[in-house]
């Protein structure tokens, strides 16, 4: 990466920030969500005596449902239902809506992100290929947005945790893999998950509307996982420096179980 006159290199990333950024650092006794890395202990060692130097960490968080929500979450909820302007709706999963309700969480999700350290626009290829792998995984209520005055302002998606279903086959989905994955899916069911998108429009952030528009969408589709068998669940990633989004997810009882860290150093 190039900037300031010099050259230096900022990692681990996989192809961009959307993907999978980020060396684990804290919260190795923790299996690995869908789609997040994992480490061993001592990589950070290495990694820093090698010159590199921290320059941003990401946090991901976890909530057990089967804990009641916290008294102070409880007011603000009762608040947001009462306040006019807002609702929360699931996504519309039919033919003749699903590309226009596919291509408006695409639109949030750009505007929403578009201040964060790091960022750079999510392309349509990328984010027709999450879809495509989404779309085979959830469910109408795992998908959640929230409009402000009549627009959609805010959205969150909820997916189920395949490395909870995959991990005792070995790295193997043949020749039997693939049936015991199904069945944990659809039939036995998973316990986890991770959140792995949520955002607001930008004009929104920092407003008590914001903050509003974020809780409904992350209560809404946290609340559909615990009432259908998914009682905990990951969100994750967060900068660690956005405190108005860590407020909101801590509001709804989720405490830091993982930390990742983002390296850098001058080349030449």
């Amino acid at each position: 990466m190039r900037g300031a006159g010099m050259r230096r290199a900022i990692g681990p990333v996989s192809f961009s920030m959307w993907d999978q950024p980020g060396l684990l650092v804290e919260g190795f006794e923790i299996p690995p969500r869908v789609m997040m890395g994992h480490a061993r202990p001592y990589f950070a060692g290495y990694i820093e005596a090698a010159g590199y130097r921290r320059v941003q960490d990401l946090l991901a968080y976890d909530y057990d449902g089967e804990v009641p929500l916290p008294a102070a979450a409880v007011r603000v909820i009762d608040r947001i239902q009462k306040r006019s302007g807002i609702t929360v709706r699931r996504i519309r999963n039919d033919k003749a809506h699903i590309e226009s309700e596919t291509a408006l969480i695409f639109e949030i999700l750009n505007d929403a992100w578009s201040d964060n350290w790091g960022f750079v626009p999510m392309t349509r290829a990328e984010f027709a290929d999450l879809v495509g792998v989404l779309k085979h995984l959830l469910r109408d209520g795992d998908v959640a947005f929230a409009e402000y005055q009549g627009r959609p302002s805010a959205f969150a998606i909820i997916m189920p945790n395949l490395n909870e279903a995959i991990r005792d086959l070995g790295g193997r989905l043949a020749p039997f893999g693939w049936l015991k994955l199904l069945w944990r899916l659809k039939v036995s069911g998973i316990r986890t998950a991770r959140m792995p998108l949520m955002g607001v429009r930008k004009a929104l952030q920092g407003s008590p509307a914001g903050a509003a528009l974020a809780l409904s969408v992350i209560q809404a589709t946290r609340a559909f996982n615990i009432e259908n068998g998914r009682p905990f669940g990951e969100l994750s990633w967060v900068l660690d420096q956005n405190e108005r989004v860590r407020h909101i997810i801590e509001l709804v009882g989720a405490k830091i179980s993982k930390r990742y860290r983002i390296y850098e150093k001058a080349l030449g």
